[in-house]
């Protein structure tokens, strides 16, 4: 069941399942009532919301039928071990990779299952048992990594790990009901976990870190925007919250390993990487509730004080019922209308403004390190011949040889060892599409070159008046008088005397 790491060792994922709290197994000393609810919640299975096949089903019901079997008289860590040996011995033929993914899945349902069930719990200790128990499912996964799984030379391609991330997330958004309470702030904590998705492929930084960090970002915009549900919720109820959407991004991301998968085995090692991935998320149900911003006077019963941007609504508000017999909430619906009608278009403007300051840094990366490199080239081809630089130069300034050059940087770029952020990857991203770009253009120069001409021939030699019929030559000078008499008298006349 050991057996090698995977490239999730050094990466975001390895730590949390390295540092994960669960060390000696213990005896788990249930209640009778809890084991009731998690035995009800194992019920189900992960196949009612995605498309599993029949070996996928088959190895999942023996796994949460493990889970239901030992939870109750075991440690996490035991049962989850036990389950998942009967469940590959189920399935012997399937792929250990497979096996993973499977399991990691089955894991993070069941992790989101037990979230949903601890939220309705109004008994404070049953409820932060419950999490625990979620939580230790989804760390418990770091002993499922199989041998042979995805080694650092199988590790899939950054813009497809990112994109897939980001496309579960972006999902996961959609699906949000805005009208409740807690939709607006959901909706925003999932689009900053979004922004994490490229830290986490990259790997080397603290998944407790970002996941906080997403926490305080999307606590700051809840404020500026007067978020009244969250800014006026109680703590508790903000850590539910806060629970609830970390819980629902990892199944997410499991939402998306069956759409990777359904691409065939060049999307396993992205589907593995989704898996894990989710699993480092989950595990921190439990862990998540301190994270959530506290502002002074605040406490974990009290509401939240208004922040000053909704005591500014509240006094327009105010003021304008007592001078004209305003509506209630006129001033606030007002307010949230031209907000709503600025954000879509900042946020474009600011996505915009991104992609063109990375055009801009590849643009001038490439202007940069021209010269050096025709130095570099003229004095390794020709270095006593001043020509040859010359000619390196006048080719470099070619657009064909821009595209060589930004397609050379660009793997430069790429072979380097991570750094610690993802710099690197995108510029070197940048630069291979503008040398895409480039050699795309002069080839369809080429085809479309003399397409062109023609067509400018054709409309330049197009007459404006009708075509007149060509006239006949002019006629030749008259001949000489003494020549004609001449031939006159040479040619015998047929007339009768």
């Amino acid at each position: 069941m050991g057996g090698g790491t995977g490239y999730v060792q050094g990466q975001a994922c390895a730590g949390v399942e390295g540092d994960s709290p669960f060390g000696v197994p213990e005896a788990t000393r249930m209640g009778s009532k809890e084991r009731q609810i998690i035995e009800g919640v194992l019920q189900g299975g992960p196949w009612r919301e995605a498309p599993w096949d029949e070996r996928s089903r088959r190895f999942g019901g023996t796994f949460l039928q493990g889970l239901r079997d030992t939870l109750s008289g075991q440690s996490v860590l035991s049962a989850v071990g036990s389950a998942w040996s009967a469940a590959r011995g189920d399935v012997p033929l399937a792929a250990g990779v497979l096996h993973e993914i499977w399991g990691r899945a089955v894991l993070v349902w069941a992790c989101r299952e037990l979230v949903r069930e601890a939220h309705t719990q109004t008994d404070p200790a049953l409820r932060k048992s419950l999490l625990q128990t979620a939580a230790e499912l989804a760390g418990a996964a770091a002993q499922m990594t199989v041998e042979g799984g995805a080694g650092p030379g199988n590790q899939p391609p950054f813009e497809a790990m990112v994109d897939a991330a980001r496309d579960a997330l972006v999902r996961v958004r959609a699906e949000v009901d805005l009208s409740l309470d807690e939709g607006p702030f959901l909706a925003a904590y999932v689009h900053q976990l979004r922004h994490i998705a490229s830290l986490l492929a990259v790997g080397g930084h603290s998944v407790d870190g970002l996941v906080r960090g997403a926490i305080t970002r999307t606590d700051r915009s809840a404020r500026k925007d007067v978020m009244r549900e969250w800014v006026r919720s109680p703590v508790p109820t903000r850590e539910q919250w806060v629970q609830a959407g970390l819980a629902e991004a990892a199944w997410g991301m499991c939402l998306q390993v069956s759409r990777e998968l359904a691409r065939g085995e060049a999307s396993r090692e992205v589907a593995l990487w989704l898996a894990r991935t989710a699993c480092a998320l989950a595990s921190r149900v439990d862990r998540v509730g301190p994270w959530v911003p506290r502002m002074p006077g605040e406490d974990e019963g009290a509401e939240a004080r208004p922040e000053k941007a909704e005591e500014k609504v509240m006094a327009v508000k105010a003021t304008t019922a007592a001078v004209g017999e305003a509506r209630p909430g006129e001033a606030r619906v007002r307010t949230e209308a031209k907000m709503d009608k600025t954000n879509p278009i900042l946020k474009t403007l600011e996505t915009d403004a991104g992609d063109a300051a990375w055009r801009l840094a590849g643009s001038q990366f490439v202007k940069l390190t021209r010269d050096p490199i025709i130095a570099l080239l003229s004095r390794h081809l020709a270095p006593d011949d001043e020509s040859m630089r010359l000619r390196v130069a006048a080719f470099l300034d070619t657009e064909l040889g821009n595209a060589l050059l930004s397609s050379v940087l660009s793997a430069a770029l790429s072979a380097m060892p991570n750094v610690g952020n993802d710099v690197p990857q995108r510029l070197a991203r940048e630069l291979r599409v503008k040398a895409m770009a480039g050699t795309a253009d002069v080839v369809a120069d080429v085809l479309m070159g003399p397409l062109r001409q023609v067509m400018m021939l054709y409309l330049q030699g197009v007459p404006t008046e009708s075509a007149q019929p060509a006239g006949l030559p002019a006629p030749e000078p008259a001949v000489k008088a003494a020549d004609a008499a001449a031939v006159t008298d040479a040619v015998p006349s047929n007339r009768t005397p």
